[in-house]
């Protein structure tokens, strides 16, 4: 049985008001969390519903359409569809979904957790979501902020960690997680959270982040195998997230296919590319044009793009996928767990079992451009932003860029490989900014961040 974790009582304490850019003000409503009364358990579910926003909402959605998930019909999509990315794009997911979001609330939650004394599990949960957290950020825009910020007014210009060091933190962050969970907590469970094997989670995650060091460390596959071991065994094991079932607090894809109707269809890659895979009507549906679309109101096949789709921090298909490229690059045979890993996929999404047995019989072989293709297809919807992390450091799957692609931004024309820092940090934060653009070799969409240079 999935663990499913209740928005109810998030969606009690605040209502979300959405926008172009999926934020609006989120961050900013009277009615959120705060203050040194509130509850650690009335923090967590806040904490929780802008992280699975992070995941899937602005940034998610730039992803797809760089990997050609997804392409623009109409509107600001067909920009980004020919990569005109600047700095105000994503702003507000630093500012407020980041920063004075779901980060902010995970450093709370410590600080709390630490000063109470009798909450490791609560403080193990924050650090599980704040690695997360970091993570994305990190595969957004390489070096961050991170070991000076969330000081408040002590310090209003934060340096920026390298982005080798946000990676030791966010391991960092996982073992003490493990351990915390490791300790007896009298509080109890968290709330709704009752089930969840955090620890084996934590693993999974760890295997993840090793993984996308695979161009930086020559031992990154045999440490994610490590982990990959002490990891869940099952999608009932999948730490799964379900946002609100209606217009207020849905999942992110289906509040855009309501508030921008039809500028964003499915690219026709992913199209062509998913012809006879049998998960294809669960991603999308044709409209009297011959457009796909991958949403439709109302429609209840289209899996990922319902109000209440669920989200996951991290899949067990993504975990056999992990467990199959790390096999591939230490020589072991990855075809078992390619296997597992394309059937767990189709199981979530309720694949009718023959026509998934029809499917895995096609599977014949594991290279890693089989493997990461595979992959880029299970993980559709949940989590673009891994699918996009895994053609930066493979190159696959080949995808042409954008013939339209070059700009002042990405002169060269390549798909993106970063987002550009905000303009808030330019004009506010200058020397930190100017310091990190400079160790990372410019302040372009064409320049190679740190994990996935060659």
């Amino acid at each position: 049985m999935k663990k499913y974790f209740n928005l109810s009582l998030a969606l009690s304490l605040i209502m979300f008001t959405t926008s172009c850019d999926d934020f609006g003000d989120t961050n900013l409503d009277p009615t959120r969390p705060g203050g040194d009364n509130v509850s650690l358990v009335a923090i967590t579910p806040t904490m929780q519903t802008q992280t699975h926003r992070n995941l899937v909402a602005s940034a998610g959605r730039l992803a797809g359409i760089f990997m050609q998930q997804y392409e623009g019909f109409d509107a600001q999509q067909v920009a980004f569809t020919q990569y005109a990315v600047d700095e105000g794009t994503l702003a507000n997911l630093w500012e407020f979904g980041l920063y004075t979001g779901s980060m902010r609330d995970c450093v709370d939650m410590i600080d709390r957790a630490n000063a109470q004394g009798d909450v490791p599990h609560t403080r193990g949960l924050a650090k599980i979501y704040l690695a997360v957290n970091l993570g994305l950020s990190t595969n957004f825009w390489g070096d961050i902020p991170y070991s000076t910020a969330f000081k408040g007014s002590e310090n209003l210009s934060p340096s920026y960690d390298t982005q080798e060091d946000i990676y030791n933190t966010i391991q960092t962050l996982l073992d003490e997680a493990i351990a915390d969970f490791g300790l007896d907590d009298p509080q109890g469970p968290l709330g709704d959270l009752v089930g969840v094997d955090w620890i084996a989670t934590a693993h999974a995650l760890k295997a993840r982040y090793y993984l996308q060091l695979s161009k930086r460390d020559p031992s990154a596959a045999t440490k994610a195998l490590s982990e990959v071991a002490l990891s869940f065994d099952s999608n009932g094991s999948s730490p799964v997230f379900t946002f609100e079932g209606n217009p207020n607090g849905g999942n992110p894809l289906a509040l855009f296919g309501i508030q921008r109707p039809n500028t964003l269809i499915i690219a026709p890659y992913f199209d062509n590319l998913t012809d006879g895979d049998p998960r294809k009507s669960k991603y999308m549906t044709p409209n009297v044009d011959g457009d796909q679309l991958y949403f439709q109101n109302g429609n209840a096949d289209l899996f990922w793009a319902k109000f209440d789709s669920p989200s996951l921090l991290i899949s067990y298909a993504e975990v056999k996928f992990i467990e199959a490229e790390a096999l591939q690059r230490t020589g072991g045979d990855p075809v078992p767990a390619m296997k597992d890993a394309i059937k767990a996929n189709m199981d979530f999404l309720a694949i009718p079992a023959g026509n998934t047995t029809s499917y895995l019989a096609t599977v014949t072989g594991a290279n890693l451009e089989t493997i990461i293709v595979e992959k880029y297809k299970s993980l559709y919807g949940s989590n673009p932003v891994q699918v996009w992390n895994d053609y930066r450091r493979t190159g696959f799957p080949s995808i042409t860029p954008d013939p339209n692609g070059a700009n002042g931004s990405n002169p060269s024309g390549v798909v993106p490989r970063r987002f550009l820092y905000p303009d808030s940090e330019r004009l506010s934060n200058k020397a930190s900014y100017d310091t990190a653009i400079a160790n990372q070799g410019g302040h372009l969409l064409d320049v190679d961040m740190w994990a996935f240079k060659n």
